[in-house]
């Protein structure tokens, strides 16, 4: 089987940020690329070389840290953060075979964020990590397996003709053959799903002490593929029923990547507790 993954981020991106003034309680930034995206990963699987005919290549990243907003936070306050995000997934699997084999094709593809806050005045610079933590904003994975049979065209059967009564005519005839002697075409199936949405999550950053903090937006996404096929049924024992490994063959592909998203930032105090602290479970 060959594998092949690889996670690619986009060359660039572009911000623009604005500032609703409330002694800096507020504020909201977006994205504005005019392809929507951000960071994206991709992955192929194929037990026929298919990944490497696409010239797919590897790069080190699938995920990017950016620079969302600034916000002055007094002491024991909290930030509540909105972001919502557009995330588009493609998973495609296909399968074909003859003469019983089994194929199997799987692919998943996901987009994420975790929300961080980062006071880079001090030293060294310190960064909060926001509540729950890494959020999934959207997923789906599929599989696609089958036996598949193909058609026949023709067969190449070795005849034995026996003449008893020497008179030119054969009297009986015999001989033998399995699938391997014939001329079989591919099933296949395919199946490929693409999915555009947009997904809103609020995060929360707790107690955070008196300071100037920058919020960052950790987009990541990830995408694997899987191929196998090999020959099913067998004769007693273990003689393949006519086919060979290499009668079928499957090939998976997904990728993901972070559109256009809007994050929301403000500084808020959550209800205390009888001990004086927020009540969040974080």
């Amino acid at each position: 089987m060959n594998r092949l993954l690889f996670a690619a981020m986009a060359a660039s991106t572009l911000f623009s940020a604005t500032a609703f003034a409330q002694s800096a309680k507020f504020t909201a930034a977006y994205s504005d690329e005019s392809d929507g995206t951000f960071v994206r990963s991709e992955a192929c699987a194929s037990t026929e070389d298919v990944c490497t005919a696409m010239n797919l290549t590897a790069n080190d990243s699938n995920e990017v840290a950016s620079k969302i907003a600034t916000i002055k936070m007094p002491q024991s306050k909290e930030l509540m953060i909105g972001l919502s995000a557009q995330v588009a997934l493609f998973t495609s699997t296909q399968v074909k075979g003859k003469r019983g084999t089994y194929s199997r094709a799987a692919a998943a593809a996901e987009g994420g964020v975790t929300l961080y806050a980062c006071n880079e005045k001090v030293d060294p610079a310190v960064c909060y990590e926001a509540a729950p933590g890494y959020v999934t904003l959207s997923y789906r994975e599929q599989e696609l397996e089958a036996i598949l049979a193909g058609v026949i065209e023709d067969c190449e059967v070795d005849v034995t003709l026996t003449d008893t009564n020497d008179d030119l005519i054969p009297d009986d005839a015999s001989g033998e053959f399995s699938l391997s002697d014939c001329d079989v075409l591919d099933e296949m199936i395919s199946l490929g799903i693409e999915t555009m949405a947009a997904h809103h999550f609020n995060f929360l950053l707790p107690n955070l002490p008196q300071g100037d903090y920058s919020v960052y937006a950790k987009f990541q996404t990830e995408a694997s593929a899987e191929a196998e096929s090999y020959c099913f049924y067998t004769y007693e024992g273990e003689d393949p029923l006519g086919c060979d490994d290499d009668d079928g063959n499957a090939t998976g592909h997904a990728w993901a990547y972070i559109g256009k998203y809007m994050m929301t930032v403000q500084e808020v105090r959550a209800v205390k507790d009888e001990n004086g602290a927020p009540e969040v479970e974080m």
